[in-house]
């Protein structure tokens, strides 16, 4: 009985040596935490053009301006103003000035009867802007001077009688709601905290770059703030900036980052007009598969007699290195394993799998089992395409940045304007699902807003 046992034990040791020995063994999976994510700035200057300005405040202001109907309310008059022409803007030192032309009717109660007036007015005010920190623009605006154009004068039966007292009742009547009126339409005009609120959380959703190579990008902003708006001629100029830690995935569609809330407002006493974006662009592995498998399945090298052909591709990491696991069939039938390190080459911008070989258990199988393999071009091949996939997504990238940047239109007035003027490699990290390729992107923006509306 013992004897039988130790025969079927040694058969069973014999026979999964035999199995052992069919095919290398599979390398470990393995990951270091060596990634850095690093901050990127965005500086986006702003142009707004004041007679983009005044145009747009003509379009909302129209009509009229200032009503009284009440003749009760103690100074017997019926009072309506209406814009006569186009409201002109100036800048005078940090301020916005305002001239607003009005035509004037009146009613006047001599108690025995009522009489009419008609009459033309200039008022003049002047705007200071402040920006809170919660986003909010705050105004004060003041009447500075008023001019009269065509005083309004009374008719009683064939005497004409001036009224001067009556015309700086009006003013005194409607400077106050002219001023509020002012300070109402700038806030609504310029709703800047719905405005940034509404780009913070869009900047966290993710955006697609490349169709073709299924590349999203999203922003991921950390901070944002803006310098000191500096108003000269008929130009208000300032600079937008945002702190942002953007993520880049190749692959499927990455799920929304949760929106932090806006910050507070920073302000900063100068910035300038470009920016340097670190861009963590994750390269799944499943996606770098199904790209390498587009030009490497079905592909056959031989040697002499002999042939194999690549039936499936498989990658993933181990430490700092990428293993391609290449499953082939023919002349030999199994696994076979290759290593190699992702790596920047500075010459050609690109990021290339240096020294990519056999893994050692793999060349050692192949030497005492399918040496002639090791003769072959498969290697250099796999090299070739693994290089391939990752130059190529970069130039594809780099492409579709340098389109949408051309002139991108937020609004009718409003353009977005760039110049992506250099893509660079700085690094790359093996992840558990993904490669992780830290690009720096740089360049110039701008935005130029003819009027808001």
């Amino acid at each position: 009985m013992n004897a039988k046992i130790l025969f079927y034990t040694l058969l069973s040791v014999l026979l999964l040596m035999g199995c052992k020995s069919k095919e290398p063994i599979r390398p470990a999976e393995q990951y270091e935490n060596l990634f850095e994510e690093r901050l990127s700035l965005i500086n986006i200057p702003v142009d707004i053009s004041l007679r983009g300005l005044e145009r747009s405040l003509n379009q909302q202001v129209k009509g009229v301006v200032y009503e009284d109907n009440d003749l009760r309310d103690g100074d017997n008059m019926r009072i309506r103003a209406e814009k006569s022409h186009d409201i002109r803007l100036g800048i005078d030192s940090q301020l916005i000035k305002y001239r607003v032309p009005l035509t004037l009717w009146i009613q006047y109660d001599l108690g025995i009867s009522k009489v009419e007036a008609e009459g033309e007015l200039s008022i003049d005010f002047k705007t200071a802007f402040a920006i809170s920190e919660d986003w909010n623009i705050t105004t004060a605006t003041r009447i500075v001077r008023h001019d009269w154009i065509r005083k309004p004068r009374l008719k009683m039966g064939v005497v004409n009688l001036p009224i001067g007292f009556i015309a700086d009742l009006v003013l005194e009547n409607s400077k106050e709601t002219l001023a509020k009126n002012i300070d109402a339409l700038v806030a609504d005009q310029f709703a800047l905290r719905e405005l940034v609120g509404e780009a913070w959380e869009q900047m966290y959703k993710p955006m697609l770059v490349s169709e073709t190579y299924n590349t999203w990008l999203s922003i991921n902003p950390q901070a944002i703030g803006m310098t000191p708006l500096d108003m000269r001629g008929d130009r208000i100029r300032g600079s937008i900036f945002v702190e942002s830690r953007p993520r880049v995935k190749v692959g499927r569609v990455p799920e929304n980052l949760n929106p932090r809330p806006l910050p507070r407002l920073q302000i900063r006493p100068e910035a300038g007009d470009g920016f340097t974006i670190h861009l963590n662009t994750e390269i799944s592995y499943e996606e770098a598969e199904r790209i390498a498998k587009q030009e490497l399945l079905g592909e056959t090298f031989s040697q002499g007699k002999r042939s194999v052909t690549v039936e499936d591709i498989e990658l993933y990491g181990q430490g700092n290195k990428i293993v391609v696991n290449t499953v082939l069939s023919g002349s030999y039938n199994g696994n076979i394993y290759l290593v190699g390190k992702p790596v920047y080459n500075p010459r050609k911008n690109t990021l290339e799998i240096e020294s990519l070989d056999y893994e050692l258990s793999t060349r050692n199988f192949l030497l005492k089992s399918a040496g002639w393999l090791l003769k072959s071009t498969m290697k250099n091949k796999i090299e070739e395409n693994m290089n391939f996939l990752l130059d190529y997504n970069l130039q594809e990238m780099q492409a579709q940045f340098q389109e949408q940047l051309k002139e991108y239109q937020i609004t009718e007035d409003v353009i977005l304007q760039g110049a992506l003027e250099g893509l660079a490699i700085q690094n790359a990290y093996l992840a558990p699902e993904s490669i992780i390729v830290d690009l720096a992107l740089s360049g110039r923006l701008n935005i130029n807003v003819k009027g808001l509306n």
